[in-house]
């Protein structure tokens, strides 16, 4: 398994809420943590420059995503020199596309897909994680344009940044139902040329299934595609830990899948966030 060890800025989902905090503080909270790389959830990027202008006049376009008017170069650009500062590297950068959208609110969201991508490309990232997007009643006759429109966004992102990979969560919307996501990735991915393969694949989060389903089942199937798997955390016995997931079982799932990829801490637990993240950090290293 790959050593590469980040952590997510939903790891300060409390502080964001509370209104203390933004993604440009997650360098400094990383390295409190002692990590080195970062995964950056564009939805907690600070009001930009001019936000009472930039925010209704965006909002005009058709399915404009909520995330849209926060994108800045300025701000990217000063998360970037936080970054430095902190000696931190970016291994993500995570937006909440919907691929599902009708026709008329496509080139929104292609918009949007482009600015995640331009941020990636910016920050130097080794991956851009999307979401399929939709929900659970999203009509299965969507999913051929679903596939279509991710297999064209693959092959854009590696003619404008090329080496980066594309990741798709299994985030809920469509993606609750497992069997169809992993229809929806494996439809993408066959419409991509075989030099494009390696730039695509899964973020597998354990978390985000019902707990009705066939866990291990699709934990298995999700490895098997994965590269990148998020590290979810919520809380800690007194021996380091978290009742909620068997994370052993699962980095050992990791290993016989012949997973690569680098590991992300998701601290989605309540407290503060730097012991939560930290306490992730041990319950990793006890498992490589």
């Amino acid at each position: 398994m790959h050593n590469t060890l980040a952590v997510s800025s939903w790891s300060w989902h409390a502080a964001y809420y509370a209104g203390n905090w933004s993604l440009l503080d997650l360098p400094t909270g990383a390295a409190a943590a002692g990590i080195e790389a970062i995964e950056c959830n564009d939805f907690m990027l600070p009001p930009p420059h001019l936000s009472r202008i930039r925010r209704p006049l965006l909002s005009l376009l058709p399915g404009a995503p909520p995330e849209l008017w926060r994108y800045s170069r300025t701000t990217l650009q000063q998360l970037q020199a936080n970054a430095q500062t902190g000696n931190c590297l970016f291994l993500a950068w995570t937006i909440n596309s919907d691929f599902s959208v009708p026709a008329h609110h496509w080139p929104t969201q292609r918009l949007y897909l482009e600015r995640g991508l331009a941020a990636a490309s910016l920050l130097q990232t080794s991956l851009l994680r999307v979401n399929l997007g939709g929900a659970p009643e999203t009509p299965g006759n969507r999913d051929p344009v679903i596939a279509r429109r991710l297999a064209e966004f693959v092959v854009l992102s590696q003619r404008r940044s090329p080496g980066l990979a594309i990741t798709v969560e299994n985030h809920w919307g469509i993606s609750a139902d497992i069997d169809r996501h992993l229809r929806l990735v494996d439809a993408a991915a066959a419409q991509l040329p075989s030099s494009l393969q390696g730039s695509f694949g899964c973020c597998f989060d354990p978390g985000n299934m019902p707990v009705s389903l066939d866990r291990a089942r699709w934990w298995r199937e999700l490895a098997k595609r994965a590269n990148h798997y998020h590290l979810k955390t919520t809380r800690f016995e007194a021996a380091g830990n978290d009742p909620d997931l068997p994370h052993a079982t699962l980095f050992e799932l990791l290993r016989e899948t012949g997973y690569r990829g680098a590991v992300t801490i998701e601290f989605a637990g309540e407290g503060p966030a730097l012991d939560g993240v930290r306490q992730s950090a041990l319950l990793y290293q006890e498992q490589v």
